[in-house]
């Protein structure tokens, strides 16, 4: 009895399981034909979305620190504590965003930044060294302080360096 019934559930399992990916095979698209262009974005156009995304994360989470940091906005901890700690992990993200299927299309991304390679890696390891810090910072800060304010600053010397050398204007 107990087979017949491990035989059912594995048959209902099959027939959900076939269900599910006759579904999702009714809803791909057909191969386009010989000759004709591939549909949607090139390898290298979602390279560039994808940093060109990460920047928008690393701006919208470091604007309204160095906002708080110029004395624009308030402190509130909780929200600097998580901003900054979203900046320090999207930081580690940066260096991956530039492969080198990238280096021609929309973007004010330099050639150099491929050719001269070690030097941008070294920035972006000091990006990241120093979010993190201002991560800790901001998570044991009650106010934006001194301390506060000079992790901020370094993070954006991070950026100014870098935009000065690797991005077109």
């Amino acid at each position: 009895m107990t087979s017949f019934k491990n035989a059912r559930v594995w048959t209902a399992s099959a027939v959900l399981v076939a269900a599910g990916l006759g579904a999702a095979l009714a809803q791909t698209p057909p191969p386009a034909a010989a000759g004709s262009a591939a549909p949607g974005p090139t390898p290298a156009e979602r390279a560039i979305e994808y940093r060109q995304a990460v920047f928008k994360i690393v701006s919208g989470n470091f604007g309204p620190l160095s906002q708080v940091a110029q004395g624009k906005a308030d402190f509130k901890a909780e929200t600097v504590s998580k901003q900054a700690a979203r900046l320090a992990q999207i930081a580690t993200f940066v260096g991956d965003a530039h492969p080198d299927i990238s280096k021609e299309g929309k973007t004010r991304a330099l050639p150099v930044i491929w050719s001269n390679r070690k030097e941008f890696d070294e920035l972006v390891a000091k990006f990241a060294t120093d979010t993190r810090n201002l991560a800790e910072v901001a998570e044991n800060s009650s106010s934006a302080g001194e301390e506060f304010k000079g992790a901020v600053a370094a993070v954006g010397g991070d950026c100014k360096s870098c935009h000065d050398k690797f991005r077109s204007k």
